[in-house]
């Protein structure tokens, strides 16, 4: 991996930090990007002392803002030449409904709709560094997903149902960027590191439903190093034994409840609505 360029989102702490470490001690050149600045920039430090790995850069990017994309990947595009791993790695989770500048509800945004325009921005760097690959961390905690009311007009709001069609919609596109990019040489995959109780994925969530996350976290509960795992491996590996787009849990791929390519078309031309609108 030494001279490969590899973009994490949401790379500050939890899993995507635990994600750059191990990348940075192959001697990856990599991008963290997220909201906060500081706390990225704490990250760099900490993986730098561990790995003295200094390819290390931090970037600013807020998944729900088009803007800060915009900006992110005009940088980006300016100062590499070549992208060879895109990790969309960044989620949220949200008791409360919220619209983002995307007009979509936030944890749409930032989960989906976000990550569907920074892939769309960077795919050229993509191509410039084929064999290339885009991993999508998506979730087994997924379902629910209404295409046509992704923004709860008709249905009652809930945080974990709104982040469950996410993990839904993670899936599903990533079956459709493979067929978008097959000809590229650009491979796509989403994976599950599944429940990881001591994420910040969980901040939101009131007395009663963080003390249900600790009973359940107790008995399904992984580390962030278990939950990194698949990640590191599906963007190091030379050869994932496995299909172009799938679905992947513990280094295996599973087989996705979700497969359905009309439903697929219809997610990603929704998501080129939203995207269109900015």
């Amino acid at each position: 991996m030494k001279d490969k360029v590899i973009l994490i989102t949401g790379a500050n702490r939890g899993i995507g930090k635990e994600v750059a470490k191990e990348l940075a001690k192959s001697g990856a050149k990599l991008y963290l990007a997220g909201r906060s600045i500081n706390s990225a920039n704490d990250a760099r430090e900490e993986i730098i002392r561990e790995t003295n790995n200094e390819n290390i850069f931090v970037r600013e990017l807020d998944l729900s803002s088009p803007e800060s994309i915009r900006k992110f990947a005009d940088s980006f595009n300016k100062e590499e030449n070549k992208l060879d791993v895109l990790i969309n790695n960044a989620g949220l989770w949200s008791d409360k409904k919220q619209i983002s500048d995307f007009g979509a509800e936030m944890t749409f945004s930032v989960n989906v709709i976000g990550h569907q325009l920074l892939t769309k921005l960077l795919i050229d760097k993509l191509k410039n560094g084929a064999p290339s690959r885009i991993i999508n961390v998506a979730s087994h905690f997924a379902g629910g997903l209404e295409i046509d009311d992704v923004n709860f007009v008709k249905r009652k709001y809930s945080g974990t149902l709104a982040y469950k069609n996410t993990k839904q919609a993670n899936r599903m596109l990533t079956r459709e960027w493979a067929k978008h990019l097959e000809n590229d040489n650009i491979t796509v995959y989403s994976m599950t590191p599944g429940f990881i109780p001591s994420t910040d994925l969980f901040r939101d969530q009131n007395f009663i439903g963080k003390a249900l996350l600790k009973l359940f976290g107790l008995i399904e509960g992984r580390t962030i190093q278990q939950g990194a795992d698949t990640i590191v491996w599906l963007a190091s590996t030379e050869t994932i034994p496995g299909s172009n787009g799938g679905f992947f849990k513990d280094r295996k791929e599973e087989k996705c409840k979700f497969l359905n390519p009309s439903e697929e078309k219809k997610l990603w031309d929704k998501c080129e609505e939203f995207v269109a609108r900015v």
